[in-house]
């Protein structure tokens, strides 16, 4: 009973802290329940936090669980010990002798999903049309005194789909999902509280008591901005500054006269300052929303990550965290007499998994978990959702079959969470254009983004160069002849395949200064790349997408196989970036992937820039005329009679079929990881290896502080790891902890850079 009580504390300090009460009063009106209905719904979504480990009455879970003697009599009386489903049945039982007398089908559909919920909330969300446990109860230490048929018709109610209207299914299942989250989060936070005396406290960000808004508001860059605001024609900087001044301008105004909208859209030009326009829109949203308690930056590399992390420490400093595959768990520091204190590891493991920070940067990946995900710890997050503006950078790079999908979802998530979101990016597709029905408000923050793209000085950054495209498909032979004709000034030549990028290095490393950069390279390899670019040496960087969106360079003169316009885009943000060079950059595009390969059902393929009017769009950066024709393709694919039918996603939220939704919505497919040790400078892989299996074996430390070590070292192991997407086992490789590792990994890499024709031709092809 303490442990009840204390779980329903921590919903209250969710409403309280986070605004999740409201949230959850507007999903269930957002599920067509009024008046007393609406009433009993919320009562069933409260009760079903509060009595999810009732089932712990079960006489086997105390006596081979809590080794309480007492119940040792009544042990036989109980099948197994599990306390999940016992606590469903007896939830389903109170709650029907109680509050019900004549429900209506949709209220016994919310009964039916709250108690699927409950049964899963020490396992993981799995498909709600399974549910069919309550029925085959046969457990002698309680028996429910209703029909059995009760319990029957719990099975029938969950398998409906729903008998609403409009996008009442999805408002359903992010309702369920919510509840899920509560009911695992409470319970953890509670089991802590209990367990180790630390009361978990929701982080929020109070922009006053630690000098954020101030800080900004006080630095170089927005002062300057502000006179120019009072007096423009003071303004005597350079032209490009004056044009991102407009634009801050523009979109803080747009902003603050839309402060009820729950979506907005910045889209921009490369090197327009929108890091800088992002941190200010955040500030003032919190200002104009008082109920806006975090900060969420969410983005699709993890290079952006850290550049953006750079950008915003001057202003967030330590009330900022990075979440993501690489960044160390911070650890609060001990005293000295307390060198080895437990409690602190588990504080930092708790903050982790919850995102428990005022402002945190994170991954589309991460995002994604949080609003889709099935795990318990995956579904943490989403409380932090809850009430907080989150900038979504190059959302472009979402996959695209599932845009419709993606949108529906964002926009009610937005609305009845009190999300409000930034999507921003030089290419923006305004996705809201596939909503049949829309429930959010979406406001542009540049009323015009033309009046900036057809400006001289982002318009005629880079000149286009399509004569290699004329010619059809080119040979790597013929391409060394046009790219070396640049020899001894910096040049960016990107493919769309890492073995292209890798045999073409080969093919120019003896004749130039060429540099090989693609996503095989670890950080630290990216960075000493990054850096000589920086220093403005001359080379011939040979590149694949990784450079589109995800790195900060500057080069003269550019290469590139066509793939998707977007990703043309993306490229020319890469040349001549500063605008700063005499008759400015070059781009000369060619032909030689095949792009349908790797990006296989992305309707963007069928305007690539080979056909004459999307190259004339790409020009005249009209990429609203290109997303309006990819549009009308996701509209009709998602409307015909096959499994990708919009319709089914609906029937998959009727019916809270979380693992088929978490597969439909996954951005990336699940891929294998590869430990390949060799020595990279002070680094030795064959120690970290060595580490890290000593790490994962180490019974005598916590789990929690396990987990922290680990994410210690996953930088040092990120040096040593490599993404492959076969689905086999190399043969002679180690499986552990995840990785395979292979030995002897020097033969597969050639300083610092993996060669993949050596593991092709070792593994026989598995890999490709």
């Amino acid at each position: 009973m303490e442990h009840l009580r204390r779980t329903l504390r921590y919903y209250e300090i969710y409403c309280e802290k986070k605004g999740v009460g409201q949230c959850v009063h507007s999903l269930i009106e957002a599920c067509g329940f009024r008046g007393e209905e609406k009433r009993i719904v919320y009562f069933f979504f409260v009760c079903a936090i509060y009595l999810h480990d009732f089932g712990k009455i079960n006489p086997a879970y105390q006596t081979d669980v809590l080794g309480n003697e007492g119940f040792r009599s009544r042990r036989r009386q109980a099948a197994n010990s599990y306390h999940g489903k016992a606590s469903a049945y007896l939830y389903v039982d109170y709650m029907y002798r109680t509050v019900l007398k004549q429900p209506s089908e949709k209220v016994c559909k919310c009964l039916a999903a709250f108690a699927y919920c409950i049964s899963r909330h020490h396992g993981r969300l799995e498909n709600g049309k399974d549910f069919n446990e309550l029925e085959l109860w046969d457990e002698e230490y309680f028996q429910s005194r209703l029909d059995r048929e009760v319990f029957e018709r719990l099975e029938y109610d969950l398998q409906q789909t729903w008998i609403g209207k409009g996008n009442e299914a999805m408002s359903f299942y992010i309702l369920v999902r919510l509840l899920y989250a509560l009911i695992t989060g409470c319970d953890y936070c509670a089991t802590q509280e209990f367990m180790n005396e630390q009361v978990m406290e929701p982080a929020v960000l109070d922009m006053e008591s630690i000098g954020i808004k101030e800080s900004y508001d006080q630095s170089s860059l927005l002062k300057s901005i502000r006179r120019y605001q009072r007096d423009p024609a003071s303004f005597c900087g350079e032209p490009i500054n004056e044009l991102r001044t407009q634009m801050f301008l523009e979109a803080e105004k747009r902003l603050l006269t839309h402060p009820d909208a729950h979506i907005y859209y910045l889209e921009a030009p490369t090197g327009a300052g929108k890091t800088n326009i992002a941190i200010n829109l955040t500030l003032r949203v919190m200002e104009i929303d008082p109920q806006i308690s975090n900060i969420i930056y969410v983005f699709p590399f993890n290079t952006l990550i850290e550049q953006t992390q750079a950008a915003l420490e001057p202003y967030f400093g330590d009330h900022m965290m990075v979440i993501n595959s690489l960044t160390p768990i911070p650890v609060r520091e001990a005293r000295v007499e307390e060198p080895e204190d437990e409690e602190h590891y588990e504080e930092a493991w708790v903050n982790h998994l919850f995102h428990n920070y005022p402002i945190v940067l994170t991954s589309h990946v991460q995002l994604f978990n949080a609003l889709f995900g099935c795990r318990r710890d995956q579904c943490f997050p989403l409380l932090k959702l809850c009430n907080s503006v989150i900038v979504l950078d190059e959302i472009q790079s979402y996959k695209n079959e599932i845009w419709r999908e993606i949108i529906n979802f964002f926009q009610l998530y937005a609305k009845f969470l009190n999300m409000k979101m930034i999507i921003m990016s030089a290419t923006l597709p305004q996705l809201d254009l596939l909503l049949n029905e829309a429930q959010a408000r979406f406001i542009p923050l540049l009323a015009c983004p033309q009046r900036y793209y057809q400006n001289p000085l982002f318009r005629e950054r880079v000149h286009l160069d399509f004569s290699l495209l004329e010619r059809g498909k080119i040979t790597l032979e013929q391409l060394k002849e046009q790219v070396l004709a640049f020899k001894g000034r910096r040049v960016l030549v990107e493919f769309i395949k890492k073995k292209t990028a890798y045999d073409f290095y080969e093919l120019c490393r003896e004749d130039c200064q060429a540099v090989l950069l693609t996503g095989d390279d670890n950080g630290a390899r990216r960075r000493q790349v990054i850096d000589r670019v920086r220093r403005r040496e001359p080379m011939i960087l040979i590149a694949t997408q990784v450079i589109e969106a995800g790195i900060d360079i500057d080069m003269e003169i550019g290469f590139k196989d066509i793939s998707l316009p977007d990703g043309e885009e993306q490229f020319l943000g890469r040349i001549n970036r500063s605008c700063l060079q005499p008759g400015g950059g070059k781009v000369f595009f060619f032909d030689h992937d095949d792009a349908d390969r790797i990006y296989r059902g992305d309707a963007r393929l069928n305007y690539s820039i080979s056909v004459p009017s999307i190259r004339n769009d790409l020009q005249e950066k009209r990429f609203d005329q290109i997303y309006r024709q990819v549009f009308a393709d996701l509209l009709d694919r998602t409307s015909k009679a096959n499994e990708k039918n919009f319709a089914y996603l609906e029937r998959d939220c009727a019916q809270v079929n979380c693992l088929r939704i978490e597969k439909a919505m996954r951005l990336i497919e699940p891929t294998r990881q590869m430990f390949i040790p060799y020595h990279w400078e002070d680094l030795d892989g064959y120690k970290v290896w060595d580490e890290f299996k000593a790490l994962c074996s180490n019974q005598e430390w916590s789990y929690a502080r396990r987990k922290v070590e680990l994410s210690q070292l996953a930088l040092k192991m990120s040096y040593f790891t490599f993404t492959v997407y076969g689905d086999q086992q190399p043969p002679g490789s180690e499986a552990f902890g995840g990785y395979f590792f292979i030995e002897d990994g020097e033969q597969f890499v050639k300083e610092g850079v993996l060669d993949r024709k050596a593991l092709e031709n070792y593994f026989k092809g598995m890999f490709w």
